[in-house]
């Protein structure tokens, strides 16, 4: 049986005209399922906190975006004994983009009923300080991720992105990926540098970044909305691939940002790549962080670290 979490709220609304789609097709293959709706913000992180509780093992479909995904890692105690599916009807599909999933929701599902891949991936956990969290004023958990995890500018779009205006009127005309290009030229205008230390476990050398623009820890080739960030990263094998941007002007963001469409940033002045099961960002200022997109808080400490082969994933 699919325990089956929805956000019909995915893409302004169009979330709940395509579980209907996928509902069809669960009855009329005669599919056992259970639905559970989330309707606000932390709602898919409760539902999979009380299905964990409650069943001895979950077989988990999350129709929605790489937020709802995300959601519902977040209220999973342990991995074990469950089985995570995907059908991508958000705004931000970029796991669903990495494994090949068809974002039209009858194929997603018809490949996961009749042809289903199994994939071991691996799962990311960001542990977040600040001077609040160090002087005991405030507590921060620790948050998973599947797709990438960033501090910086990649993770300021993604805060502003999750109440645009723009966003929401952009996917009411089928046109959501834009917003983020929209939002990631507005950001610009405020941005402001900081300096860090990006220590990697595996040397423990402490790398000192001077006007730090992000650092993203990518667990899949993309994020943002189909930025390739990291071309060469696998979800599978115990590392998380970083793309570090450092000292580029504005004006050459501008010009590097469509290059990521298709990994042609690598190599480039400023971008430095690093491979890693763990590693840490100390910034000179507090930073936005993000978590597959969703951002909680902003964090001068980031820990990093990665759990080979966590998660059965099926699509």
């Amino acid at each position: 049986m699919y325990h089956v979490i929805v956000n019909p709220n995915a893409r302004s609304g169009r979330g709940r005209k395509n579980w209907e789609i996928i509902r069809n097709i669960l009855e009329t293959n005669n599919i056992e399922y259970e639905v559970f709706f989330s309707q606000k913000h932390g709602d898919a992180t409760e539902h999979a906190k009380e299905l964990y509780e409650n069943n001895s093992s979950l077989n988990l479909l999350v129709c929605g975006g790489d937020g709802t995904l995300n959601e519902v890692v977040q209220g999973l105690p342990s991995f074990d004994n469950v089985t995570i599916s995907t059908i991508p009807i958000g705004s931000s599909n970029d796991l669903a983009l990495a494994l090949g999933i068809s974002f039209n929701p009858a194929e997603a599902v018809w490949h996961l009923l009749n042809k289903p891949t199994i994939l071991y991936m691996d799962a990311g956990t960001v542990h977040f300080e600040n001077s609040l969290v160090r002087d005991g004023q405030m507590t921060i958990p620790d948050r998973h991720f599947l797709v990438s995890t960033g501090i910086g500018y990649d993770a300021a779009v993604c805060e502003e992105a999750l109440s645009s205006g723009i966003k929401n009127f952009l996917n009411r005309i089928g046109l959501g990926k834009l917003s983020y290009l929209l939002i990631c030229l507005k950001q610009l205008l405020s941005f402001r540098y900081a300096d860090a230390e990006l220590t990697l476990e595996e040397n423990g050398e402490a790398i000192s970044i001077e006007k730090l623009i992000f650092i993203g820890g990518m667990n899949n080739k993309f994020e943002g909305g189909g930025f390739m960030f990291a071309p060469e990263a696998s979800n599978h094998d115990g590392l998380i691939d970083l793309c570090a941007v450092s000292g580029v002007s504005k004006r050459n963001i501008i010009k590097l940002l469509p290059t990521a469409h298709n990994g042609g940033h690598v190599g480039k002045e400023g971008i430095n790549m690093y491979r890693a099961h763990q590693y840490s960002v100390r910034s000179s200022s507090p930073l936005w962080v993000h978590t597959d997109g969703e951002v909680e808080t902003k964090a001068d400490f980031i820990s990093v670290t990665c759990q080979k082969e966590a998660i059965k994933f099926i699509y």
